[in-house]
């Protein structure tokens, strides 16, 4: 029987084919307008994502989890027998099918979760998935230490005996390649046991240490004061809604916000400065458990990058400061202000247009912007931006959690988040998010399972890529020159916060690992004194810093999340780079691009970039990324004075 989603699908293509009307449509483009305190029930017909493809009902969920459960039981009888050959095919066959149930437990349990905030039920079903994959990754360790004890001999002779073993072999040589990392049973009992992440097989995000949560956990009982509004209301402040008056015209409200939050991190600024030390002190212990010098080199490690990388990425930032000061300039100039605060930096740029674009428009849109990547991209991306495929959860409603991300498991479509607003920042998320989605379902649909994963360091890519050609596509097709300078500013600001935001931040990050391993005490003085240097020494004296400025690392959560801020920033200066060679040389280009996406993990992710033409061990993407920043500005400065 099929669902009531398929059920409405089919009625309303039947009624399509017969030239009827349908008996449920979708409202015309235009007349339905978001609301985030609308139930979900009120949204139109098929503008939810579809879950049924992981599991069909909430009763399907827990008997995947008694599924998952068993497995596990099965799977630890196989501990001490792996160097029999048809045992180890055995095994690891049955962990990856365990792997693969609890992958669609987890992703299940977060969506369900997503869309149905403060629901006790679901609280309870999430944290049930998230328990089962860490007993999953704790009972497994065994595999690793045992693979890890077989001699090449060995498995050069299972490879060419067993063609299913033969299969996993890229799976198998990439957990070998830290072999020398491997400790003995009882220390990796330990490590296990302390929560070790180095060895983890899904995003380290996902695996929130006890310092990460304490740290949510303050941030959600930080007392901040009420904020006047432009219209002079006094209303609570949160961090929620401090992105938004922190953007504010009025200058009076964009700084009070700013000196609420930064005035209340001052008063916890200790406490906030041992939580992060914690962090970070782990982190070192981890790396070093395993017999690293530093925390940067068993992170970056852990994708097969070369710590080169994220010293290139910080160099070539530093040599190409000019446009961001220049950014500072032209902020000044536009806003007629004396001088640059950080409350300033997130104020419009320009004089604001209406540019709606209903989430009906935007499926037009997005097709026609990305068509530059070929037919067969064009092709899928249609098909996932179609409400009725169940890709997309695409409005805001109560209880739905802010944000956007793309999620995807293998052997399922993906799945995209959005809060659709019908704004044109909303169809830059969207295409943003598509890129993650794309390049999920391309790696999936060519890989197979042990190499459809691709590292974190190119995860940024496919999305920043489809946001430099949407870019492109709205300036050339703006209405005016007030249009264009919309599009232009967003797209400064893009380069400013994800490239020069997130390698400042990226400084940060090595430079507080670096001193933690040299033994310096991490205290609030210490973050302070370096946040403070760095935003001097990256926006130049055009930013005037205040005193309560360098408080500002205190609320970032990305500080947690283990060198994971140089991939926003390379991300975006690869995208760029991509997406103008793509431009410029168009279908070769385009080929190499999506032979990048379609690698997965077949190749270390460095090797698939260069197959795409980018060599992030170089400056030259950084460099193409500064260019196109000052040639934005010049733009702008141009548009202004016509």
């Amino acid at each position: 029987m099929p669902s009531p989603r398929q059920a409405l699908r089919n009625a309303m293509i039947l009624s399509t084919l017969l030239g009827a009307p349908a008996t449920y449509a979708a409202p015309p483009a235009g007349t339905f307008r978001p609301d985030a305190n609308m139930a979900r029930a009120k949204l139109p017909p098929l503008s939810t994502w579809d879950l049924s493809p992981l599991f069909a009902s909430d009763a399907a969920f827990a008997d995947g989890l008694k599924v998952a459960q068993g497995n596990i039981e099965k799977l630890t009888g196989f501990r001490g027998t792996l160097a029999q050959v048809k045992k180890l095919g055995a095994c690891l066959a049955l962990y990856f099918d365990t792997r693969l149930g609890i992958n669609k437990l987890t992703l299940y349990a977060n969506m369900r979760l997503d869309s149905h905030q403060g629901d006790a039920a679901l609280e309870a079903q999430n944290t049930r998935a998230l328990d089962t994959l860490r007993t999953f990754m704790a009972a497994t360790t065994f595999i690793r230490e045992e693979v890890m004890a077989l001699s090449d001999k060995t498995l050069t002779a299972a490879y060419r005996n067993n063609s299913s073993l033969r299969a996993l072999k890229p799976y198998l040589d990439e957990l070998r390649r830290r072999r020398s990392r491997v400790l003995s049973p009882d220390a990796e009992r330990v490590l296990g046991l302390a929560g070790d992440n180095l060895w983890a097989e899904i995003d380290l995000n996902e695996i929130p240490s006890s310092y990460e949560k304490s740290f949510g956990a303050m941030l959600t009982d930080l007392p901040l004061p009420s904020i006047t509004d432009e219209q002079g209301k006094s209303v609570p402040m949160t961090l929620s809604n401090y992105g938004k008056y922190r953007a504010s015209s009025d200058r009076r409200v964009r700084k009070q916000a700013v000196d609420n939050l930064f005035g209340s991190l001052r008063r916890y600024q200790h406490v906030l400065a041992s939580t992060l030390a914690g962090q970070l002190g782990f982190n070192v212990f981890l790396a070093r458990s395993r017999g690293y010098d530093t925390a940067l080199a068993a992170y970056l490690d852990k994708d097969n990058i070369d710590t080169a990388v994220y010293h290139n990425l910080i160099r070539a930032v530093r040599a190409n400061l000019g446009p961001l000061r220049d950014y500072l300039a032209l902020r000044r100039e536009s806003m007629k202000l004396d001088e640059v605060h950080i409350y300033d930096l997130y104020a419009p740029l320009v004089a604001s247009v209406k540019m709606d674009v209903p989430f009906a428009e935007a499926r037009e849109i997005l097709p026609k912007a990305l068509a530059p990547l070929g037919q067969e991209y064009v092709t899928q991306l249609t098909h996932g931006l179609d409400p009725s495929n169940g890709w997309i959860d695409v409005y805001p409603h109560a209880h739905k959690q802010s944000g956007a991300f793309s999620s995807s498991v293998y052997g399922v479509h993906p799945f995209v988040k959005m809060n659709y607003f019908d704004e044109v920042d909303d169809l830059s998320t969207l295409a943003h998010e598509y890129g993650h989605a794309l390049h999920s379902h391309l790696s999936m649909t060519t890989q197979p399972y042990v190499t459809f994963n691709y590292a974190t360091f190119v995860a940024e890519i496919a999305s920043t890529c489809n946001e430099k050609l949407l870019s492109d596509y709205l300036v050339a097709n703006a209405h005016s020159n007030a249009e264009k300078l919309v599009v232009l500013a967003e797209l400064l600001e893009t380069i400013r916060t994800t490239i020069y935001r997130q390698t400042l931040f990226a400084e940060f990050e090595l430079r507080a690992h670096t001193a933690a391993e040299a033994g310096t005490p991490l205290t609030a003085e210490f973050f302070n004194h370096l946040y403070a240097e760095l935003l001097r020494d990256y926006y130049g004296p055009g930013l005037a810093v205040g005193p309560d400025d360098e408080i500002e690392w205190a609320y970032i959560p990305h500080f947690y999340y283990k060198y994971y801020m140089y991939a926003y920033a390379n991300g975006l200066s690869a995208g760029i780079a991509l997406a103008e060679r793509i431009q410029t040389r168009g279908e070769p280009a385009a080929r190499d691009y999506l032979g990048m996406l379609k690698g997965g993990s077949s190749q270390p992710p460095l090797e698939l970039l260069k197959g795409a033409g980018v060599d992030l061990t170089k400056p030259a993407a950084v460099e193409a990324a500064a260019r196109l920043m000052q040639k934005t500005l010049d733009t702008m400065r141009q548009l202004r004075g016509k």
